[in-house]
């Protein structure tokens, strides 16, 4: 089965929401049909999308590496890229190799879209951190054992 995505809704005041469907394998992957810019039309990489994986029961690392390429657009662009609603197999495998920290995870559609109202901390605004002053080290005697 062809790995596909979907449009599910397309509100002009909230995220997008699209859905993937199939199992995410190098051999069901159609790279020319997954890219947002097909899906979404131009300027995809400035929106924020809600990618639904409920009815993804299996990915590998080809699925995986096209993931973080899609981030990494959607941060250049200014927008977001969040999953949700993850099957507890594609769960396990984006959790080994914290994918989290690249892509945001949410249990489901609801605690997606909290995430994304959560206000985020601007980077400039937290206060550099102070290099700390190593301690002396202590002379230690030597200690003859005759």
């Amino acid at each position: 089965m062809t790995f596909k995505l979907s449009v599910l809704s397309r509100d002009p005041a909230g995220p997008i929401l699209v859905a993937g469907y199939g199992q995410a394998t190098s051999q069901t992957l159609a790279m020319d049909q997954l890219h947002f810019d097909a899906l979404l039309g131009g300027g995809w990489a400035s929106q924020t999308v809600l990618l639904d994986m409920d009815a993804v029961p299996f990915i590998d690392s080809c699925a995986i590496g096209w993931l973080i390429k899609s981030q990494k657009h959607f941060k250049a662009g200014g927008g977001t890229l969040m999953l949700h609603s993850l099957q507890p197999n594609v769960r396990n495998v984006l959790g080994l190799l914290k994918i989290e920290r690249v892509v945001p995870i949410a249990a489901d559609e609801a605690a997606a879209r909290a995430l994304l109202a959560a206000k985020p901390q601007p980077a400039a605004a937290a206060a550099p951190a102070k290099p700390r002053a190593k301690a002396p080290r202590k002379a230690t005697k030597a200690v003859s054992s005759k």
